[in-house]
């Protein structure tokens, strides 16, 4: 029969082994987290944003949108607002308009095009679910689930009408304007249609699934693609 000293030891060995097993679980499970990335491109009016930054929240990831600017515009050491002005809305500006726009200082368009990748490219090894800006293009499948949110224009009409406050019309010529917007600076910086579905890995319309289903969607196509959900994951995927 065992001592009192050697059963504690024993207890002792066990409970550290017990420990550092759990530490070890914790480890993975938050560097699983981490490597949750997803782009999430959006028609103007979609609920996309509303996605991403539900999406964000049950990964236990960033939603990183506005905060891509900031960092831009930090690296490149100018006005967020400079940044802003150019942001998704490239086809106002005229000529040289790189120039133009930062007329007090050489920003060309392929040193915004470095900050921004550089940035996204910092976003991707932490984790977080990226909105906007042609992540989809800059990380490409091997490094994110891509994401594409659209609706018919005449219900994203109707989303914005409530939201802003404002007649039917008028949220119409406000949706094609900024979906004109978007579209303008995918190709502008890329090259590429932003309606076109061989960039993502998955496309959701919004008439016919709300936040929930579109999280549920999105959620099971990750785990279709091979990313490892945790049991919380699996079942919100599945509910």
């Amino acid at each position: 029969m065992k001592c009192n000293v050697e059963r504690m030891v024993e207890a002792l060995i066990a409970s550290e082994v017990a420990a550092q097993r759990k530490a070890d679980e914790d480890r993975a499970s938050a560097t699983r987290r981490a490597t949750y990335v997803v782009t999430v491109s959006r028609g103007y009016g979609s609920l996309g944003k509303k996605i991403g930054q539900a999406l964000a929240d049950k990964l236990g990831v960033r939603c990183c949108d506005r905060t891509i600017l900031q960092e831009v515009a930090r690296r490149a050491d100018v006005d967020t607002r400079l940044v802003e002005a150019l942001d998704e809305r490239i086809r106002h500006i005229k000529g040289d308009w790189w120039q133009s726009l930062f007329s007090e200082k050489t920003y060309l368009q392929e040193r915004y095009l470095k900050h921004l990748v550089k940035v996204i490219l910092n976003i991707s090894e932490k984790g977080g679910v990226i909105i906007g800006r042609g992540a989809h293009l800059i990380l490409g499948p091997a490094r994110c689930f891509r994401v594409r949110i659209t609706g018919t224009p005449e219900i994203c009409a109707a989303r914005i009408a409530e939201r802003k406050a404002i007649d039917l019309d008028a949220a119409r010529k406000r949706v094609a304007r900024i979906n004109g917007e978007r579209a303008e600076y995918i190709r502008r910086l890329y090259d590429v249609d932003i309606g076109d579905d061989s960039h993502y890995d998955l496309a959701i319309n919004t008439d016919r699934f709300d936040i929930k289903q579109s999280l549920m969607l999105i959620l099971h196509g990750m785990q279709l693609a091979g990313y490892e959900l945790t049991p919380a994951l699996r079942k919100a995927a599945c509910a």
